[in-house]
């Protein structure tokens, strides 16, 4: 595995997820660890390969292709693993997050490796903005694409943002990015424009140094789902139908998990509308519509 070095210490691994990696006193530390067994081996070789023993993985957040190499990885290296608590919940139990995303047991088509990564324990809380351990890394929340993430700055003063950004590459192709809260992740863009670090390294886009072009594409991503649920609901509309008229506005084909997906992202901007005042929820016919306010 080849890896890109932005400070005395610092590294990404570039890939589907880009890992940073932090070396302190000879040992290493992850933040992240990819999709699954075979990302966590790929990890321990390469650290094998230098001779530089594991100490954590920092995980950013629960979604599986962020902490699915954390089981192998404590197996072969004896690392510990640390994460807020509300994330650190998931990342013990995952079946919690297709139960999230279905809001009921999830179907077989559900439990697959994309929303469900192998339990793995969690030693360490994060608790707090801020240092967390001898390392020197500082957490950072990032509130909005999922339950309690954070990102991680380095002594170096590069700041692995997670999944707080997306390419502008991703943004076209998928239109509807996931997100499940709106509003914090809008105030979580505010907060990256106004932040300073010397690498900004998203884990779905190549790091850059000056994160403001990105912050300006995914706003503009998010804003134009937001439009494109309020205008379906010039008439009272399901959620159901809201996901319908967005995939066909933004050409959308969808597997079965991206549908769950899909679909819990469009609760985010209802929710978001909602809470902003320009939506209300209603039942009529045993069905939950949505319609526009005043």
């Amino acid at each position: 595995m080849k890896t890109l070095k932005f400070g005395p210490s610092t590294e990404c691994i570039p890939g589907k997820v880009n890992v940073g990696l932090y070396i302190h006193d000879g040992e290493a530390w992850l933040v992240d660890s990819g999709l699954d067994d075979e990302a966590g081996r790929k990890l321990a070789r390469l650290l094998e390969g230098r001779d530089t023993p594991l100490k954590r993985v920092v995980t950013t957040h629960s979604n599986a292709d962020h902490c699915g190499g954390n089981a192998f990885l404590r197996r072969r290296t004896g690392c510990s693993v640390a994460a807020t608590g509300l994330e650190a919940v998931i990342i013990e139990n995952p079946f919690l997050e297709p139960l999230l995303l279905w809001s009921a047991s999830p179907f077989a088509e559900l439990r697959n490796k994309f929303l469900q990564a192998k339990p793995s324990e969690v030693d360490l809380i994060i608790k707090g903005p801020g240092p967390f351990d001898e390392s020197g890394l500082s957490a950072v929340p990032l509130p909005g694409h999922f339950i309690d993430m954070i990102g991680v700055r380095t002594p170096d003063d590069v700041f692995f943002v997670a999944d707080s950004v997306f390419s502008p590459e991703i943004i076209e192709k998928y239109a509807l990015v996931f997100v499940l809260d709106v509003g914090a992740a809008l105030s979580t863009l505010d907060e990256l424009a106004g932040t300073e670090a010397a690498w900004f390294v998203p884990s779905h886009a190549p790091a850059v140094e000056d994160i403001g072009p990105l912050v300006e594409a995914n706003r503009r991503g998010l804003m134009r789902v937001s439009e494109a649920v309020w205008e379906r609901c010039a008439a009272p509309a399901s959620r159901e139908s809201i996901l319908a008229f967005v995939a066909d506005k933004f050409s959308l084909s969808m597997s079965v998990t991206e549908y769950v997906l899909n679909s819990a992202a469009i609760g985010a901007h209802l929710s978001w509308h909602r809470k902003e005042g320009r939506l209300a929820p209603l039942v009529d016919g045993g069905i939950l519509l949505w319609k526009r306010t005043g």
